[in-house]
């Protein structure tokens, strides 16, 4: 197959470090849905408690999401070479853009689930995480890293901000919302390859499929922010257990640096660092 990558692959910095990178969708939200298995509703109304575990089934959903299957070919028979390159890259290309949008209706269902539980006089779930960020300003130990980086990046995919606005985890959120609205209403436009005059088919749509990622990844954070706000308040709490890990991870040192914890670490810290990537440990 004669293909190539004509616009590059969009991964931002945040993705990329060496230690405290931020991590993939599907790792992020496989540690969300283990935090919040592990925690509850205190003193909750059974429309509550029902309300909970709605929201964590569609976590659950999103988790257990690991591949879409397209075939965009016409299999008429009478294709050219071209042509059949041409489908097999778009194929390529939906299986990776549909799998993140899918992931984001997912946690979008279940961001909005948890605003009903935890915070029902908030008409958007956009509103609910701006007041969560103002009641944690103060907070640094509780505070997502990367969370406004996510924000920041997503923004700079669909310029509609005027320079200077500031860029918050819950403009963030509301963005990602958008990018989902663009797509269920029908308009988005669907990405397709390109073909050069050497007859060489290139994938396309890397920004479509770098802002699907990217908002799966702002609403989770956003959701982290909510269940903050709400551990903080007594309003939820964690199961008395610690969270083992496998494979160690570097964590926020509180001074701009980072420590290595490779045994365990209580559920309620592990909140503000379970959408870190694990690192290599250190050297001896």
């Amino acid at each position: 197959m004669t293909t190539d990558d004509a616009e590059g692959v969009c991964l931002p910095l945040y993705r990329t470090q060496a230690s405290l990178a931020l991590a993939t969708p599907e790792n992020h939200v496989r540690e969300l849905t283990d935090w919040v298995e592990h925690a509850f509703v205190v003193r909750g109304e059974a429309v509550q408690q029902e309300g909970w575990e709605s929201a964590y089934k569609w976590l659950r959903l999103a988790q257990g999401l690991r591949t879409m299957t397209f075939d965009m070919s016409y299999e008429d028979g009478g294709m050219c070479a071209v042509g059949d390159d041409f489908d097999a890259v778009w194929s390529e290309m939906m299986e990776e853009w549909q799998l993140h949008l899918v992931r984001l209706g997912y946690v979008r269902a279940a961001l909005e689930g948890f605003v009903r539980v935890l915070y029902p006089h908030s008409s958007q779930p956009a509103t609910a995480i701006e007041e969560a960020e103002h009641h944690l300003s103060h907070r640094a130990d509780v505070w997502p890293l990367h969370a406004r980086e996510v924000a920041q990046h997503l923004t700079a995919h669909t310029r509609d901000r005027a320079d200077g606005t500031a860029v918050s985890v819950a403009s963030g959120v509301a963005q990602a919302i958008a990018v989902h609205h663009q797509v269920v209403h029908g308009l988005a436009g669907i990405p397709e390859p390109i073909h050069d005059v050497d007859a060489k088919v290139h994938a396309a749509g890397r920004e479509a499929i770098c802002a699907a990622r990217e908002a799966s990844t702002a609403v989770m954070l956003g959701i982290q922010l909510l269940l903050a706000r709400a551990l903080a308040e007594g309003s939820i709490a964690v199961l008395n257990e610690d969270k083992y890990l496998f494979d160690g991870r570097y964590v926020p040192d509180g001074a701009g640096g980072s420590r290595w914890v490779d045994d365990e670490m209580p559920y309620s810290e592990y909140l503000a660092v379970l959408h870190l990537e694990p690192g290599e440990p250190p050297e001896l």
